[in-house]
Parts: C-alpha cells; sequence; structure tokens
C-alpha cells in the first residue's frame, strides 16, 4: 500500500472500537512505512488538538512549561539552542512541534520518496 492508502486503512480502523486491529501492521506491508504513516498522522492530530487550547495556555498564563509544581521542562535542541533555556509553555511547544516536524522532513529518517529506505 502507498502512504495514502495506508492513511485510509489506519482511519478504517480506528473508528472499528477495536484498538489492537487498528494498531495491527496490514499483512505485506512494510513495518516502516507503517510506523512512518502512524507517526506523521498521530503529530498532525496532536498539532490539531493543540491548536485549540493556545487561546488558554498563553505566555502570560503560562510563563514555564512544566508538568506539576516539582517538574520544569527547559528546551534545548542540542543545534540552535544548546544550553537550556527556560520558557514559556506555548514556546516550548512551538520549540517542539517545529523539531518534530523537521525530524519528520528529515529524507534519511522518514524518505519521502517511493522506494528508499527507512535507516
Amino acid at each position: 500500500m502507498q502512504g495514502a492508502q495506508l492513511k485510509k486503512h489506519i482511519d478504517a480502523t480506528l473508528g472499528s472500537g477495536n484498538l489492537r486491529e487498528a494498531v495491527r501492521l496490514p499483512p505485506g506491508e512494510d513495518l516502516n512505512e507503517w510506523l512512518a504513516v502512524n507517526t506523521v498522522d498521530f503529530f498532525n492530530q496532536v498539532n490539531l488538538l493543540y491548536g485549540t487550547l493556545t487561546e488558554f495556555c498563553t505566555p502570560e498564563n503560562c510563563p514555564t512549561m512544566t508538568a506539576g509544581p516539582k517538574y520544569e521542562y527547559r528546551w534545548a535542541d542540542d543545534v540552535q539552542i544548546k544550553k537550556p533555556i527556560e520558557v514559556s509553555a506555548p514556546k516550548y511547544v512551538e520549540y517542539l512541534m517545529d523539531w518534530i516536524e523537521s525530524q519528520l522532513d528529515y529524507e534519511s529518517i522518514f524518505p519521502q520518496k517511493l522506494g528508499n529506505i527507512f535507516h
């Protein structure tokens, strides 16, 4: 199956209510292609979901990225920002989504051309 056909299969099985079937590799399909299509789809879904929350989490009312009172996340991508920096929650998510998208666009991780192999 091509990526678009795999996406249709994902959409059809997710709506079935059978999670085990929804995540099962279709017979004869490449595992890496299946994982890539699901990864991109998951990223797009999370991005859409986050878009609905942006009005509630602003730099003013979410000044840091935290997980409760004891844990604070700081951003570093080891490329442009090598030392972790404190940023607002919206800025952290922006950095994270941009970083994930750059990974998805990186040809050697997620080949876009049919026939290219995954590494």
